[in-house]
């Protein structure tokens, strides 16, 4: 079983490294030739600053970062990644057969 103290130390810079890396690809996404929304983007530039106040929040303020919270930004970051920044396709929550797939 894992030491709990390398745990400790660990989460928060996994956490904050995870809110940064997801905040960065929001804001290097590339819209190209696909509509402007502007809710989307409003909801873009939202996630954006929340998730570097909270980074900078971990790195500077030191809270205590639990295990699941690590976990959470880990998989917000993963998931942005995959979603290569476009804040549209995040927020598809499921295919219901309806739209055509690429």
């Amino acid at each position: 079983m894992a030491d709990t103290g390398v745990l400790q130390s660990i989460a928060p810079a996994l956490a904050a490294f995870s809110y940064f890396i997801a905040a960065m690809r929001l804001a290097t996404f590339r819209r190209g030739a696909r509509r402007y929304k502007p809710c989307v983007s409003l909801l873009a530039s939202v996630l954006i600053g929340t998730l570097l106040c909270a980074g900078l929040e971990v790195v500077f303020l030191k809270p205590e970062v639990s295990l699941f919270q690590t976990v959470l930004a880990a998989l917000f970051c993963v998931l942005t990644l995959r979603a290569r920044g476009n804040v549209a396709s995040l927020m598809r929550m499921s295919y219901d057969g309806t739209s055509e797939t690429r």
